[in-house]
């Protein structure tokens, strides 16, 4: 049965200085400053984009209801449930297309159920959008932005 190897055999405990047979004079902190300035700018490199990515998807998120809610407010404006209806599509693409959002999927549903004088007109726009036009990185993947904004129909001009 052998015996195992205590410090007092190494002749040196961890938490001591090092004797110096474990280094060539000299050569103890060679290359230790470059190594740590290259993880810390790594390091903040990758925040910064994290910050930037999650910057940019609360803007597209923004974006995105603010496209909802003009088209609920275009649509609350119409005459008739049928004519709300379509220019609550017509007026997210507008203003979808004069926002910087690329969405590969866009779907607009206005729920005119309850239009009429004093009712109220909703929109749904569910947009989904490439990881990669949102981020700096080229990250694969999609992801969906779904809002819902409601207005009620004038009482002069909407709704008979």
């Amino acid at each position: 049965m052998s015996r195992r190897a205590t410090f007092n055999d190494l002749g040196w405990h961890p938490l001591e200085r090092r004797p110096s047979w474990l280094f060539k004079a000299g050569d103890s902190q060679r290359g230790v400053m470059s190594l740590e300035l290259a993880l810390l700018v790594i390091s903040v490199l990758g925040v910064l984009m994290l910050v930037t990515a999650a910057w940019r998807m609360g803007q597209t998120r923004g974006e995105v209801r603010d496209v909802a809610a003009e088209a609920a407010r275009v649509a609350s404006m119409r005459q008739n449930a049928s004519a709300a209806s379509s220019a609550a599509v017509s007026a997210a693409q507008i203003a979808l297309a004069g926002s910087s959002l690329t969405c590969a999927n866009l779907q607009v549903t206005p729920d005119v159920s309850n239009f009429r004088r004093g009712g109220s007109v909703s929109v749904t726009i569910r947009c989904d959008t490439k990881l990669e036009d949102l981020t700096l990185l080229r990250m694969p993947g999609t992801v969906r932005f779904e809002t819902t904004s409601a207005e009620v129909v004038d009482r002069r001009r909407g709704g008979r």
